[in-house]
């Protein structure tokens, strides 16, 4: 609109007003506020989607990055807080993962900050999402009045946790994109929380195959320190009881 004006103000006579001599102006003025209009809709179109590649770079990057430093760490806890700092880049707000205890229950084992707060509801709602294998909370259509969004940790085994989160701005996760986004990072991490276990559970197993090796081993050695002694009072012992009348009392003795 702005370079129409000044077409008409600069350009066409009477020069320096806006009023116009000739009716033909008008078409002109006309054709080009139309492709002004388009040019600048298509550089808008342009500009947002320049804007979201560089939001899924990032984002990929992040999901890269976080995935070569879990490959290269050890320990539930270590993982747990790799995940959230490289979750934490890209979605900004709270953040909770919650891993099942003895009895199934979810508790929250990590958080990003550490003073997240999570009531009984909040928790209820990630209980269920542990239980069913399916996204729930903000955003979703199943418990929509959570405050976070929760996410199933699901690795090959099944669901080993929930991620949750809780947005600064409850529009960074609208639409199809963020949100599988953020399931290709909790993939990413239950795979590794799933891995963790297994080395903790193949580590148990060893401890006690090599403690049962060492008690067979020790069962085994107290056996054979055993058998020789044995062997001479059970002889000595059939001595006594067999002929012990006819022995001489140095020889009862010395049995």
């Amino acid at each position: 609109v702005s370079s129409v004006a000044a077409f008409d103000f600069f350009f066409v006579p009477p020069y320096l007003t806006f009023a116009v001599s000739d009716a033909e102006y008008l078409i002109t003025f006309a054709v080009m506020l139309i492709v002004a209009l388009v040019i600048s809709g298509l550089t808008v179109r342009i500009r947002a989607r320049a804007e979201a590649a560089r939001q899924r770079e990032r984002r990929i990057a992040a999901l890269y990055a976080m995935s070569r430093e879990l490959a290269s760490t050890r320990g539930v806890g270590n993982l747990l807080e790799i995940a959230l700092r490289h979750i934490g880049e890209v979605f900004a707000g709270h953040l909770a993962i919650l891993l099942p205890d003895e009895a199934g229950r979810v508790v929250v084992r990590h958080a990003r900050p550490a003073e997240v707060p999570m009531d009984v509801s909040e928790v209820a709602v990630a209980q269920w999402v542990h239980d069913h294998r399916e996204p729930a909370g903000l955003g979703t259509a199943t418990l929509p009045g959570a405050r976070a969004l929760y996410l199933p940790l699901m690795a090959s085994q099944g669901a080993v946790g929930v991620l949750g989160m809780r947005p600064t701005d409850p529009r960074s996760i609208e639409g199809p994109e963020p949100l599988h986004q953020l399931e290709a990072f909790a993939s990413q991490t239950a795979l590794a929380i799933e891995r963790a276990l297994l080395a903790e559970k193949a580590q148990q197993a060893e401890f006690q195959a090599e403690a049962e090796r060492l008690r067979n081993s020790l069962l085994s050695s107290v056996s054979h320190d055993l058998r020789t002694p044995l062997a001479t009072i059970i002889g000595a012992s059939s001595g006594l009881v067999d002929e012990g009348e006819g022995l001489g009392p140095a020889t009862r003795r010395d049995l």
